[in-house]
């Protein structure tokens, strides 16, 4: 055991001690605005380094040569405990306040790209502290640990292990090219191309550079946090509004697909990908059941208000970003439990956001349409193809158990959710907020967390990081075979 062990305790320890350098951000933020955090951050960054040397040092003579069940050890103790030193920021600042549970949440939240937070009066923080939320949007959204099998290669690691543990989506083994760690910095170029692209376009549309930068971090991240309890209602512009939508749709696009389309310079990549179209249809048709709900209980005066707050919130919750401009819970009838029920959805595969991913919908509804099928013609062949490949049965069989695993999940999240005294609906809005990592939800958790006993808070926080793993990754270290030698 211990010879399994130590290779991922030498991975782990290295991982938290350069994580622990991105501390030194918000402390040269917190000199430029005087804001008095520069301490606290310090403190974090010793915490978090001397963390790391601890693992590392008693494993450093230990060769690493990472299987795949290694990985899945790896991401789920590297996701957890990050979170939790992340959390120590905010634990420790006066100016903050929030209690240990509140603090684990909140660092939980922006690490996992929920965008969920306890806080209230948000733009009343601190400007480090502010950056410091959206700081842990950038490293969490394409994911922390895309970046480290980017640089493995240079320390002599292999992590092919990592990568397929962490990429989202069913087909993990199609890479960009042959070498695993160019892949994913391919993939790495590509959403700091996209978040450029995006302060830019924030920055021209009025916002102020940190207003800008740090709204940036959060939209290509199809995160949640903002720098204000109204998020961008703050600053009522539908510029930025369509600058949001515009850059939350492109973020929920498989990276590959965007490299792709870079590198041989053909938009018609976009055209030809069968996830990116079923992608838009459904946006399309969401957006107009919603801007049929408002027109018809007439919650807005004119077309194009309804057009463009259809078209946000169903954009913002379809890529489980979160988002908002106006609260969405307090609409009428049927529009707030649609607009949480297209969070289950989520964007598409190899992208930033969360949900069951696009492709995995697309695979169920022809599995479905071939079962009729075959009722009719029982000896008949039906092969499913997607982007004219055959797919093979054992991936649609991993991904019936993925919708099957999704749906306990959810339902059983939902019971413990209740029984901390919370209404089956906002139970119900809570985990699928939390498990598709989209933020907000209906009812008691529309606008803050803040109001939930610690009991819902920890099964959130284990809610979220099931989700940005994508279940398997935890529920696989819980099976007595993966302990088996």
């Amino acid at each position: 055991m211990r010879n399994q062990i130590t290779p991922v305790l030498k991975i782990i320890g290295i991982l938290v001690t350069s994580f622990s350098f991105t501390y030194l951000i918000p402390i040269i933020i917190s000199y430029i605005y005087h804001d008095g955090q520069a301490k606290y951050f310090f403190i974090t960054f010793l915490s978090t380094f001397a963390l790391g040397l601890m693992l590392w040092l008693p494993c450093r003579k230990t060769e690493v040569k990472l299987k795949t069940r290694d990985g899945f050890l790896i991401v789920s103790l590297f996701w957890t405990t990050l979170s939790c030193i992340s959390a120590l920021p905010l634990i420790i600042s006066p100016a903050v306040d929030l209690r240990i549970t509140h603090a684990l949440f909140e660092a939980t939240s922006g690490f996992t790209t929920t965008g969920a937070t306890v806080l209230t009066h948000i733009q009343d923080l601190p400007k480090s502290i502010l950056w410091y939320r959206t700081q842990l949007h950038f490293f969490g959204g394409m994911g922390i640990i895309i970046l480290a099998v980017a640089i493995m290669p240079l320390l002599g690691m292999g992590g092919l292990a990592l990568f397929k543990v962490e990429v989202s989506g069913p087909f993990k083994e199609d890479n960009l090219t042959p070498r695993i760690a160019q892949t994913a910095r391919n993939l790495w170029s590509v959403y700091l191309i996209l978040l450029a692209a995006c302060i830019i376009v924030y920055y021209i549309g009025g916002m102020d550079l940190f207003d800008a930068i740090t709204h940036g971090f959060t939209t290509v991240a199809t995160a949640g946090f903002s720098n204000y309890d109204d998020s961008l209602g703050h600053f009522k512009s539908k510029f930025i509004d369509m600058t949001a939508i515009i850059f939350m749709f492109i973020s929920s696009i498989n990276f590959t697909t965007h490299f792709l389309a870079f590198r041989q310079k053909k938009l018609r990549l976009y055209l030809e990908s069968s996830e990116l179209r079923a992608f838009a249809f459904i946006c399309l048709i969401a957006i107009t059941l919603i801007a049929i709900g408002l027109y018809h209980f007439e919650v807005f005066d004119t077309v194009e208000d309804i057009v463009l707050q259809a078209a946000f919130a169903v954009i913002s919750m379809i890529t489980t970003t979160g988002l908002t401009i106006t609260d969405f819970s307090s609409w009428p009838s049927y529009l707030p439990i649609l607009i949480v029920f297209i969070t289950f959805i989520g964007g598409c595969s190899g992208s930033t956001a969360g949900g069951m991913k696009v492709i995995r919908v697309i695979l169920l509804t022809k599995q479905a349409i071939r079962e009729i099928k075959l009722l009719i013609h029982p000896h008949g062949k039906f092969p499913i193809r997607l982007n004219k490949r055959v797919v093979h049965n054992d991936i649609l069989g991993s991904v019936w158990a993925f919708l099957g695993i999704y749906a306990f999940s959810t339902a059983i999240l939902t019971l413990v959710m209740t029984a901390f005294g919370l209404s089956p609906l906002d139970a119900f809005s809570a985990v699928a907020a939390c498990l598709n990592i989209t933020g907000p939800g209906l009812g008691a958790v529309s606008s803050t967390y803040g109001g939930l006993p610690d009991g819902a808070l920890s099964t959130l926080m284990f809610t979220m990081i099931l989700g940005r793993l994508e279940i398997f990754t935890l529920f696989v270290l819980v099976t007595p075979s993966f302990w088996k030698h």
